[in-house]
């Protein structure tokens, strides 16, 4: 791991960029002024930029919130999402766990708007239902999922597959840390419940559709940029391209940039080998 000061010292080395957007770019209530600046430079020099989000949210609706928090669409080339990518595989009915016709949603509000335009019935009854799309805890910003337990004993026993919009353990919202779908599907699997079926990050499925969208790029001057060792930066490993590790998103409790002893053990924590580290996205 090389530790760099900003993305000014190595830019040149790549044409694509895939970035993070929780974390690195906002916090779903403001945006980081510094990663907003120097997206626009990198823009400015022709560089090439997908956000690569688990956000349980197809893309339009991504669009709009980071328009709402001050990232425009001017700031990058396109976006991909786990959400997109679980909408499309629910529309196109290409999960083989979905057996019947009838989901059962656990998830926020905001993130609803999946379930529109999908041939299926929705219902709040676990006894009707076929599979459960899970998007995250349903309220507020809890610390764990232990609350969901007597319900996700209910799934098992019911033998219901889960589909995963969003494989993250934990997202920081407005400078609060809590947990995303990934936790409660983790807990799911711990209690020995029905098959789950992930979407995102760090899947090889979601980089590859991001690669895509860089046709005249070729793979070895893409980089990722994300502050999720688990996802961003092991999935770039996965498919063998560099990454940044960006230290002051969610694992910020976990160390400090200038102590590389404890860089390197977090990184061996979770498997995950970033080329370069840097504190926070700026130029």
């Amino acid at each position: 791991m090389k530790l760099i000061p900003g993305i000014s010292s190595l830019y040149t080395q790549y044409d694509g960029f895939l970035i993070d957007s929780w974390g690195v770019l906002q916090d779903g209530v403001d945006r980081f002024t510094a990663a907003a600046e120097c997206l626009e430079i990198l823009i400015k020099k022709s560089k090439k930029i997908i956000l690569i989000s688990n956000a349980a949210r197809r893309v339009d609706e991504i669009r709009g919130e980071l328009d709402k928090v001050g990232i425009t669409d001017n700031l990058y080339t396109d976006i991909i999402s786990s959400g997109e990518m679980t909408w499309f595989a629910l529309k196109t009915r290409s999960i083989d766990t979905i057996r019947g016709p009838c989901g059962y949603y656990l998830g926020p509000t905001r993130s609803q708007t999946l379930c529109a335009g999908l041939d299926y019935r929705w219902t709040g009854n676990l006894a009707e239902a076929d599979f459960v799309l899970n998007t995250g805890a349903p309220k507020g910003n809890p610390k764990n999922a232990d609350h969901l337990k007597t319900t996700l004993i209910r799934m098992r026993d019911f033998h219901l597959p889960m589909i995963c919009a969003n494989p993250d353990q934990i997202a920081i919202r407005g400078g609060e840390t809590g947990i995303s779908a990934g936790a409660i599907a983790r807990l799911y699997e711990r209690l020995n419940g029905s098959p789950t079926t992930y979407f995102g990050k760090p899947g090889s499925e979601i980089f590859q559709s991001a690669l895509k969208l860089l046709p005249n790029v070729q793979k070895s001057k893409v980089i990722m940029i994300g502050d999720g060792l688990a996802t961003d930066i092991r999935g770039a490993q996965n498919i063998e391209i560099d990454s940044i590790f960006i230290t002051s998103g969610i694992h910020k409790g976990e160390l400090t940039i200038s102590d590389r002893t404890s860089l390197s053990l977090c990184a061996q924590n979770y498997n995950a080998s970033p080329t370069y580290v840097c504190d926070t996205l700026n130029w």
